[in-house]
């Protein structure tokens, strides 16, 4: 079972929620994403993608990037997409693109 980072923009918090909550009825992977208060918020830019990739990025397999309306208004998204196909040299990244109906393989 792969563990995943979820990355995403807080105004698509509800479907971060549903995924994590379909995988605890239908365990599909091992959750590795930030949630709420793990990370303070009054760290430098700097210091938070330091923690994202050392605490978490680093031991998931997969990144799975939610992209809503607003996802480009948030400062880290690019950055963890970035760290997530630096780490990648080694393995095959595969593009998935999924809209609220699709079933996503």
């Amino acid at each position: 079972m792969h563990k995943i980072f979820l990355s995403f923009h807080s105004a698509d918090i509800a479907y971060k929620d549903a995924l994590v909550d379909l995988n605890r009825r239908f365990p599909m992977f091992i959750d590795g994403s930030v949630d709420a208060g793990d990370i303070a918020d009054d760290l430098p830019d700097e210091s938070i993608r330091q923690k994202i990739r050392d605490e978490y990025l680093r031991d998931c397999s997969v990144t799975v990037v939610l992209v809503g309306t607003q996802t480009w208004q948030r400062k880290h998204v690019d950055w963890e997409i970035g760290a997530t196909l630096r780490r990648a040299t080694r393995q095959t990244a595969a593009p998935w693109h999924c809209t609220a109906s699709a079933v996503c393989p």
